[in-house]
């Protein structure tokens, strides 16, 4: 997002600091007739219409649900995050509230909204989980950083306020825990990702940390990390285990295992540096800035999502706002640490217009086993990118049938009345005569019908009898980002010596998923991973085959 009132003026690919109005010009004494040889003076540049280029779509892919869902809401929202907060199987909605663009506006309180099933309203539970909490709120992520079975909620503040951790108890009530089990430090939390950096088997946090004063103006933050002690109390860690380096103004992070060694590696956006950031991880916990040579350099960069858009196993990124004028980028994984902008390979400029967009998030709209996705947008049209499989992209739009959403800040995706659609929950903010969120229902799309992705199933150790054997698997339904209502159920499966065993397999981050073989015995191994859909479509991996010594 840019500010609104430079929008329609901004026209290099470099983001410009906010100029000071120019002093008011003298009044005349008497009203001045042009120069009869004078120019004319030049039109206001504005842009061109945009067409996409697939219209065979219907237009109502996904219909206006909100009156029936949320009623009206009016914060400025950042994002969205669905989960199911209180255990009842249905996803629920989380709202980050709080401005402004780059400094204080009103402290807000965030919102909670409870799903009560197909043909009911969600009830605002705001109070049950925040009680009276307010934050200048820029994410929410829900994960069980305590390991109770409970959901926890994480609320990242900015601009120099506390974030908040509220954790699940007894009877669907909430804690604020944040005193207790966080760093205490007046931060600028731009957004975070759970996830177990260090193998230890627990949660830890990365966040983005724009650092003080005006993130447009100031030389920005260096990236933290947090690591959770298993009960859910976090340490600042950023001093041992981060880069030295400074990003600035980064709305978006995300794990991705860039070299394929099944450790969470990190990249970051950022507005206002030169370029984005790589971090690689050794295993441990410990990153080093990775991104000389490996990946590619556009400033003004407000998302990365990561999905694998080829169909070779390596995972991709989409951009947002970082091309010239304000266009996308799709930048191609190597499967060994590095990227590749293949952007005008894959996407057409036809179908990259130039608007103030904000976020990806990635589905399977079709079924047909690849990953499509959908860009929210603050001035142009929230629209659908088919992808024909390997990678080549196409635009459509319109694609959500109900009032304009010009004031989109984030999406995201659930299944949220049960009928197998995924239907999408738009965070509107900064645009002040568009800011009630909005949910959109699944009507044209159809019904799920695809099982899950289930990438090659590998061993962290070495195999040896009466140790214990990690066994990692990315597995994913094409959907981002992730989550733990995306699937039914998630297993291992081992077979050994005529006894076959059921494992559950835990999320560690990015699409990643674990389960420990305790004390295999010698001989061999044969291990193979099932995963269910929401929906109920199933999938089964292929074998893994192990001589245990």
């Amino acid at each position: 997002m840019i500010p609104l009132l430079a929008a329609a003026t901004l026209l290099s690919t470099t983001p410009q600091a906010p100029q000071p109005a120019p002093p008011a010009a003298p009044p005349a004494t008497e009203p001045q007739a042009p120069a009869p040889d004078a120019p004319p003076k030049p039109a206001r540049r504005q842009r061109p219409e945009w067409k996409p280029t697939v219209t065979t779509l219907p237009t109502d892919l996904w219909v206006d649900a909100t009156e029936a869902t949320l009623g009206a809401t009016a914060e400025w929202t950042n994002k969205v995050e669905l989960a199911d907060v209180d255990g009842d199987g249905r996803p629920d909605i989380l709202f980050a509230n709080g401005g402004d663009y780059d400094k204080r506006g009103a402290l807000v309180a965030s919102r909670v909204f409870l799903n009560r099933g197909a043909e009911a309203k969600f009830e605002d539970a705001t109070a049950r989980v925040f009680g009276d909490a307010r934050f200048y709120a820029r994410v929410i992520k829900v994960r069980d950083v305590n390991r109770d079975g409970r959901a926890d909620v994480f609320v990242g503040s900015t601009f120099e306020t506390q974030s908040g951790l509220f954790l699940g108890a007894e009877g669907g009530k909430f804690r604020d825990a944040s005193a207790d089990l966080l760093p205490q430090a007046a931060g600028n939390i731009g957004d975070v990702e759970f996830g177990d950096v260090d193998g230890d088997g627990d949660l830890d946090l990365v966040l983005a940390e724009w650092g003080s004063g005006s993130p447009m103006k100031n030389e920005g933050g260096r990236t933290q990390l947090w690591l959770n002690d298993g009960a859910g109390k976090f340490s600042d860690a950023t001093k041992e285990r981060m880069p030295d380096v400074l990003v600035r103004f980064c709305w978006e992070l995300e794990f991705v295992d860039v070299d394929n060694d099944l450790d969470l590696d990190l990249v970051i956006s950022s507005k206002r540096s030169s370029g984005s950031f790589l971090f690689e991880n050794d295993g441990a916990g410990k990153f080093r800035d990775a991104t000389a040579g490996r990946m590619p350099q556009f400033t003004n960069n407000y998302e990365f999502e990561a999905m694998d858009l080829d169909g070779d196993g390596a995972l991709d990124l989409v951009t947002i706002n970082d091309g010239p004028r304000f266009t996308e980028h799709v930048l191609r994984g190597d499967g060994v640490g590095g990227f590749s902008d293949v952007t005008a390979a894959w996407w057409p400029e036809a179908d990259n217009p130039s608007f103030d967009d904000n976020m990806v998030c990635f589905l399977d709209y079709d079924s047909d086993g690849d990953a499509d996705f959908v860009i929210g947008s603050l001035d142009g049209p929230d629209r659908l990118l088919v992808n024909d499989g390997k990678g080549k992209l196409a635009a459509a739009a319109p694609v959500f049938a109900g009032d304009s959403t010009r004031g989109t800040l984030g999406i995201a995706l659930a299944d949220l009345n049960g009928d197998k659609k995924l239907d999408v929950v738009h965070a509107q903010g900064e645009n002040p005569k568009a800011e009630a969120e909005k949910v959109f229902f699944g009507k044209a799309l159809a019904p799920d019908t695809a099982g899950p992705t289930i990438g090659a199933l590998r061993a962290l150790e070495a195999p040896a009898a009466g140790k214990a054997l990690t066994l990692c698997v990315r597995v994913h339904d094409r959907k981002s980002p992730l989550a733990a209502h995306d699937f039914q159920r998630v297993v291992l499966r081992v077979e050994q010596g005529g006894a076959t065993k059921e494992l559950p397999l835990e999320w560690y981050g990015e699409m990643l998923w674990r389960a420990r073989v305790p004390a295999p015995v010698a001989g061999k191994l044969t291990a193979r991973v099932e995963a269910v859909d929401a929906a109920g479509n199933s999938s089964v991996g292929a074998p893994l085959e192990l001589e245990i010594k």
